[in-house]
């Protein structure tokens, strides 16, 4: 399960702005968002170059579904890409899923675990969702937006209150119309950079975050350690800013490209969380019980097995439909 070198991909930046196709750049309330974000030059560009990895990752993982490229700026509008943890029945994490959400697309919330804050499961559940929503308001990108935060329930009562499907013009809270206007006016700063006095940071193949699902349990601060990558950076990519974070065998960890071949070379021992201080994380224990939410590509990326192999396995082809409650093979 751990992947050999990855091949070069295409410059990230040209993968998200290829994908962006910005409206109303001109218009005053997204020029006044603009101009906020850039308000201070500085800190911006420190942000952005603190979650352009994941913000890459999130990209790619938009490219591989066909959905728009604005939807992967959705965690900067949420929580500008930091895993934040949830306060009583609030949202969390850098996707902010709110928990009746979360649950209903796969994740666990409670009882001492949250996959909200796990930035690779989180992002497989948003994408689902996304995708649900995308399909259910008929490939619509700012309605699909507009419902991710407000609720298809309401997003649909505004068109039929309304008469139309303009989702600028809907009846809809101004926290969703300014949600829009927000994604709106980081679409025409991503696309056109230049255009507005600031530029993208680098971001090289080695610098660009790979899953890699371990064999074995790990404590995140050790494992920066051992692939000597700074803990802070490390521990921000794997959905954890504060407190502890270990996690069993089997999973999916956020690593930089020029690191995966030092995993290989890991001793379990030395990475080994303290007693008593794992959390469940979905080890791969040969068979896996369908939940809501799942997918086939989703499983396949989660455990690490080829989609192909899942299929063949499972007597299943690219059309087939999973059941809830289905058992799955995860292995010949």
């Amino acid at each position: 399960s751990i992947p050999a070198i990855p091949p070069p991909k295409p410059d990230p930046w040209q993968l998200l702005q290829s994908g962006l196709q910005p409206a109303g750049c001109d218009q005053p309330e997204v020029v006044r968002w603009r101009q906020r974000y850039l308000g201070r030059p500085e800190r911006f560009s420190g942000r952005l170059t603190e979650f352009a990895p994941l913000l890459h990752f999130v990209s790619r993982e938009v490219a591989e579904r066909q959905l728009p490229q604005a939807f992967s700026l959705i965690p900067m509008v949420e929580s500008s890409f930091y895993g934040f943890p949830g306060r009583g029945d609030g949202p969390a994490g850098m996707w902010q899923l709110m928990p009746a959400t979360a649950r209903a697309w796969g994740l666990s919330v409670g009882g001492g675990k949250d996959d909200r804050l796990d930035h690779v499961r989180a992002t497989h559940a948003a994408l689902n969702y996304l995708q649900a929503l995308w399909a259910l308001f008929e490939r619509d990108p700012g309605l699909t937006v507009a419902a991710y935060n407000a609720g298809d329930g309401r997003v649909n009562r505004a068109i039929r209150k309304a008469g139309h499907r303009d989702s600028r013009r809907l009846p809809l809270p101004r926290i969703t119309q300014e949600y829009l206007i927000k994604l709106d006016a980081l679409a025409c700063l991503f696309k056109a950079p230049e255009a507005y006095g600031f530029e993208l940071p680098p971001l090289p193949p080695a610098s660009q975050l790979e899953v890699v699902i371990l064999p074995f349990p790990a404590d995140a601060s050790l494992l920066a350690g051992a692939l000597r990558l700074p803990e802070d950076a490390f521990r921000r990519h794997n959905g954890a800013a504060r407190g502890p974070i270990a996690r069993t065998a089997g999973h999916a960890w956020l690593v930089p490209a020029s690191r995966i071949p030092v995993i290989a070379t890991l001793d379990p021992p030395t990475v080994a969380p303290a007693p008593g201080s794992l959390r469940q994380s979905a080890p791969n224990s040969g068979t896996h019980v369908v939940q809501r939410g799942d997918t086939l590509w989703d499983l396949s990326r989660r455990y690490g097995v080829r989609l192909e192999d899942l299929l063949r396995w499972n007597s299943l082809n690219s059309r087939s439909t999973l059941r809830i409650g289905q058992r799955l093979r995860l292995a010949p």
